[in-house]
């Protein structure tokens, strides 16, 4: 857990209107129980602490190798190499905690919570997950449609330790998975991906047997696509569907898709836009 963002800069930069909103997002974060700190001197890395620093070597020398850090860019180290810091922000303005947040769990491979609904969370997969897949794709209907986990459960933990690691991060989206919120089960999974060629990402969708014919898809599936029209910015979203899958042709028509024609000979192109008719 995030129990504190240590600001290591040079007191310069602390200043006018960048100090102005570091004070709001002080008042931001102790809102949420997280604390903001000046960092001058100390060593030993602290427990729960991303550091929002200029200089990641002297905040890495003072507190470790893997201390999590946010990188400040300036003019002065903006053209250096900080291969060890994915992430970096130009200025004070704009950040609030749900980024730090969001940012202390990419460094500590955490999951990302996308959304909930009334029944259901939507979340990034966990390497925790491999089993679930294994029993979402348990019965012998659902590979007819979608494709399932590989038969080799090695190389499938792999493909989605790989997928965590490297989708996610890069995209800020993917296939996520669906949880009941109130058993905390896995059921299915449904998000984004891109589909080479296409002009826009697809939207995908699969829930176990079990637990079909509840409405589960359709809640999730809503939400999914209003996530990706108004955090995403997507202006249009594409589906494909086999002839036979009557289900998934119908959740798509109540989604607001329209039929665009074939895809390879074999599967309906589907559209939703907000800006094409």
């Amino acid at each position: 857990m995030l129990k504190r963002v240590i600001v290591d800069l040079d007191r310069a930069e602390g200043k006018g209107e960048e100090q102005n909103a570091l004070e709001e997002l002080e008042r931001e974060l102790a809102a949420e129980g997280i604390a903001l700190e000046w960092e001058d001197t100390g060593t030993g890395e602290r427990e729960g602490s991303l550091y929002l620093t200029d200089r990641p070597e002297r905040v890495r020398a003072r507190h470790g190798t893997d201390c999590r850090i946010l990188l400040y860019l300036t003019e002065e180290n903006r053209g250096e190499s900080f291969g060890r810091a994915p992430y970096a922000v130009e200025s004070m303005g704009g950040l609030n905690a749900d980024f730090l947040k969001k940012v202390w769990q990419r460094l500590t491979g955490q999951p990302w919570e996308i959304l909930r609904t009334e029944r259901l969370r939507v979340r990034e997969m966990t390497e925790g997950d491999l089993d679930a897949l294994y029993e979402i794709y348990a019965h012998p209907d659902m590979p007819l449609y979608t494709e399932g986990p590989a038969l080799d459960r090695e190389a499938e933990w792999e493909k989605l330790t790989a997928y965590i690691r490297n989708v996610y991060p890069i995209y800020g989206f993917g296939i996520w998975m669906l949880e009941e919120r109130k058993s905390g089960k896995a059921i299915g999974r449904a998000g984004f991906f891109w589909r080479e060629g296409a002009a826009y990402p697809e939207l995908g969708f699969a829930v176990e047997k079990r637990s079909q014919r509840k409405g589960y898809c359709l809640e999730a599936c809503k939400a999914i696509l209003e996530y990706g029209f108004g955090e995403l910015g997507f202006t249009g979203v594409q589906a494909l569907t086999e002839e036979r899958n009557e289900a998934s042709r119908q959740i798509l028509r109540q989604l607001g898709f329209a039929e665009k024609g074939m895809e390879e000979g074999r599967r309906t192109l589907w559209l939703n836009s907000r800006t094409i008719g």
